[in-house]
């Protein structure tokens, strides 16, 4: 009896460590915003693992006219009890139509905490900010 209970909790034990580890799920928010004649369009691709959110890239799409001139600025941070911590910022030109960047690896938000990714679409006498939350 003892090697038939023991023989099972073995067989357990080693179906438990064999099985493959759970695969994050990636999550994809999107935002929107306009201003006169033109607006964009911000997605953000993230996934959680660890007790962190892990931003991994980022879409945006701009136009009319944005990107004739302008900036594109997108910036990552997260509030927690202790303030406001930026995890990612860039500033790159503006241009029409879609462009997708991967973020660096290693970027992480915790988990606990309120996340928040934004783009800033800005042709130089006119702008707008996309903004979503990361949770």
């Amino acid at each position: 009896m003892k090697t038939v209970v023991r023989a099972g909790l073995v067989a357990m034990l080693a179906t438990a460590l064999a099985a493959p580890a759970q695969a994050a799920t990636v999550k994809q928010v999107t935002s929107t915003c306009h201003a006169g004649e033109f607006g964009g369009t911000f997605t953000l691709r993230y996934d959680t693992s660890g007790g962190y959110h892990h931003p991994l890239g980022a879409i945006t799409t701009a136009g009319p006219y944005i990107g004739d001139v302008g900036t594109e600025s997108l910036r990552i941070s997260y509030r927690d009890g202790l303030g406001t911590h930026a995890v990612y910022s860039r500033v790159s030109p503006a241009t029409n139509g879609t462009h997708t960047e991967t973020l660096p690896a290693g970027l992480a938000i915790p988990a606990t905490a309120r996340g928040t990714a934004s783009t800033t679409f800005d042709n130089g006498t006119t702008s707008c900010v996309a903004t979503v939350p990361i949770t």
